[in-house]
């Protein structure tokens, strides 16, 4: 054997062996990865080098890299790590005269340094926008190290909660984080990473970036103007155009940075129940002499909003009625797939919502995609959630930051309001009680420079400035009884109505590590408060019982949400146009393994929640009007009989009919015929019911059109007590 296959083979064996006790040790060796081709989208997805070393100072040579996958959050991926985290990727590219490369990051949370073969490109704040930077010059033919610092540090605890600085709404402060909203513990489990997609674009001499598309009438709602501001970037060649196709309608113009197209009666886009959903490919060309050079693909509906000045909605000028809920998916959103977004979607669908307020956060763009293939309207908010630092810096950057959202996501025809704050301190009296320097004008003007911001770069839709405390009464839950919520309101809007309830037994263990027992000690409690569970208002203040057994207190919070919530749905329901214009339980579905506000769980198992709030939604429902469930024996019991229909259909001849049932046995039947108009919320007649023994009943009620076909049916249960 030579000498020098013999220093090869030591070396050899000594590497192994270096591996093997470092393993043993536990530590993660990695080594450089690649990518050796990407695919025809340019996708850098896969397998990245990863350093959570919470330094910022750039890695040193023998740095020992692990692995993790991108997209996605590192929390997702075993890392429960805040601060600096480094990603590194060696990939291999092609590079050609003329050819324009551009990298594109579409989320990356927080802040992000990015690097391409040891050269700067840039920086980027903010976890919800897609950023991107010219890498022609640094690119090479051949191997390319990209290398990216990312940074998604704790608040200061001096800043947090009243003075935050990180614009990430419900993924850095809320009552549903990991934590909670007020304990120290509240910014567990970080949201921080490479989210979103990474790719490598590349093009021929020009690139083309939308940077903002609005669709609007202009006359009537046949007359419409599609305008797209472009980025032109590159070397134009001589005689370059713009050429443009929307469905039938095509064009050609010269290459500037707005191109105007006029469209004449489009099929128009409407809310799912209401219509079609109607959508258009817009694709946006830079051609020469026939060669493409490069292009861009968006869908485009065509689709009026207007809120009138006592907060009416209309939707291509039919009056609507909003039936919303409040959605946050998952606390880490590259959790979230198309199929999962769908699936929540349906959901919403299927409990008759056709409104989704997008709660305190921008969620990923997938979301908006399908909300306008499926029609379901969305109230989206800015990620804004209670106090802020007031520098000149910080409202600079949020003003920034809400001008990225419009121009990102404006396109998207579902999103019908901007709503920029929620709960700020100026706003939210409550905070007086909870910080002993409350000032009563923070973020004042922070708010109004948003409103400002915003209303110049979208026309389009309404904005507005606050998500209310007025807007949110929470009866029965932060004060007074749920009850309250057959009293009439004057609220136009309600963004905010709900209770707790706890999952099913099965799903409560899988939070709670087998859990069989009710909390007794202050260990267990802390452990379900840590998962969001408000004890206080469950127990003194919604007086939801206990019981004997978890199965009877799961059973009990269960019954509480979903009356509360049919009352609160239904009542509202019946104040449609005076003065309701919109309603919002709170929430849809829980977003980590908790148990808050959710009608459905974290594994999407509905409560009996979700179903009280499907039935109180139906488009048409013979809503029942109570204030009580128990009576004394020989009170009078009267309801009031409504007709409500929300579509734009109407039903001559139909009848209602109103049934007193105990058990099995009906003890009392009335009938009589209307005509249900579309767009009909009235009080019919009451119903008084006979003089009835002690014990439970229920009443039943249905609509029928005027061939007998059921159109909705509803249900109040009620008990008769022993006098005292």
């Amino acid at each position: 054997m030579s000498a020098n296959s013999w220093c090869e083979m030591k070396r050899y064996w000594w590497t192994v062996g270096v591996i093997l006790l470092l393993l043993l040790q536990g530590c993660s060796v990695t080594p450089m990865l690649k990518l050796t081709a990407l695919d025809s989208g340019g996708s850098l997805a896969g397998k990245w080098a990863f350093l959570p070393s919470g330094s910022a100072e750039m890695p040193a040579d023998n740095a020992r890299w692990q692995s993790i996958t991108v997209p996605g959050n590192w929390y997702t991926q075993g890392y429960d790590h805040h601060g600096v985290a480094w990603y590194r990727l060696i990939f291999t590219a092609t590079t050609a005269p003329e050819m324009i490369s551009t990298l594109h990051f579409n989320g990356v949370d927080y802040f992000a340094d990015v690097w391409l073969n040891g050269k700067m490109l840039g920086s980027h704040e903010g976890y919800f926008q897609a950023f991107s930077f010219d890498v022609t010059p640094h690119l090479r033919s051949g191997e390319n190290t990209l290398l990216v610092r990312v940074n998604s540090p704790l608040e200061k605890s001096e800043d947090f909660s009243l003075r935050k600085r990180l614009i990430k709404g419900i993924f850095s402060h809320h009552d549903t984080r990991p934590g909670g909203a007020w304990s120290e513990r509240g910014q567990e489990k970080n949201t921080g990473g490479i989210w979103g997609t990474v790719r490598l674009q590349q093009s021929a001499q020009v690139q083309l970036v939308a940077q903002q598309i609005q669709v609007q009438p202009t006359q009537g709602l046949e007359q419409w103007l599609v305008k797209v501001d472009l980025g032109v970037f590159g070397t134009l060649p001589a005689n370059t155009q713009l050429h443009w196709r929307i469905g039938a309608w095509q064009g050609n113009s010269p290459l500037r940075n707005t191109l105007l197209i006029p469209i004449a009666n489009p099929k128009l886009w409407f809310p799912h129940g209401y219509g079609e959903p109607n959508l258009y490919k817009l694709t946006v060309s830079a051609v020469n002499n026939g060669k493409v050079l490069d292009s861009f693909e968006r869908s485009i509906g065509f689709r009026k909003v207007r809120q009138s000045s006592q907060e009416i909605w209309y939707i291509n000028d039919q009056r609507i009625l909003l039936k919303g809920t409040n959605y946050i998916a998952n606390q880490w959103l590259s959790e979230m797939t198309a199929a999962d977004f769908r699936r929540d979607i349906q959901l919403m669908l299927g409990a008759h919502i056709n409104t989704v307020r997008v709660h305190a956060h921008v969620t990923a763009p997938e979301f908006y995609r399908l909300c306008d293939e499926m029609g379901l309207m969305i109230w989206q908010d800015f990620p804004l959630q209670w106090g802020y630092q007031d520098t000149p810096v910080f409202h600079q950057q949020a003003v920034s930051q809400v001008s990225d959202m419009i121009r990102q996501f404006g396109h998207y025809t579902s999103i019908i309001q901007w709503t920029l704050h929620n709960e700020p301190p100026w706003d939210a009296d409550w905070m007086q009680w909870k910080y002993p320097d409350y000032n009563p004008q923070q973020n004042k003007v922070l708010d109004q420079r948003l409103y400002q911001a915003a209303s110049k770069l979208d026309k389009t839709r309404p904005i507005a400035a606050i998500s209310s405390t007025q807007q949110h009464p929470w009866l029965g839950w932060y004060s007074g009884r749920w009850l309250d919520y057959a009293k009439p309101t004057k609220v136009a809007t309600i963004a905010e109505f709900g209770a707790q309830a706890l999952p099913d037994r099965f799903t409560l263990a899988k939070i709670i590590d087998e859990v069989s027992a009710l909390p007794r000690s202050k260990v267990d409690w802390q452990k379900w408060e840590y998962h969001n569970f408000q004890r206080k208002e469950t127990l003194d203040i919604a007086k939801v019982s206990q019981g004997k057994t978890l199965d009877e207190f799961i059973t009990n919070t269960q019954q509480y949400q979903a009356q509360l919530t049919q009352l609160a749905a239904e009542s509202y329901r019946r104040q449609a146009y005076r003065p309701v214009g919109a309603l919002f339980q709170f929430m849809l579905v829980e977003n980590w393994p908790s148990m808050n506000w959710g009608a459905v769980d974290f594994w999407r198992n509905p409560k009996p929640g979700y179903y009280a709030l499907q039935r109180a939604y139906q488009p048409i429902l013979p809503s029942l009007a109570w204030n009580k469930v128990s009576y004394a024996l020989g009170e009078p019991i009267k309801l009031g009989l409504w007709a409500l229909n929300d579509s734009f259909t109407a039903y001559p001849a139909a009848q209602y009919q109103v049934s007193l049932l105990q058990g099995n046995k009906r003890l009392d039947t009335q009938r009589f015929n209307l005509d249900l108009s579309a767009d009909m919320h009235q009080h019919m007649r009451d119903y008084i019911a006979p003089s009835l023994a002690v014990g439970d009943y229920r009443i039943e009620a249905t609509l029928h059109d005027a061939q007998g076909k059921q159109l909705s049916s509803n249900e109040y249960r009620f008990t008769i007590q022993p006098q005292q």
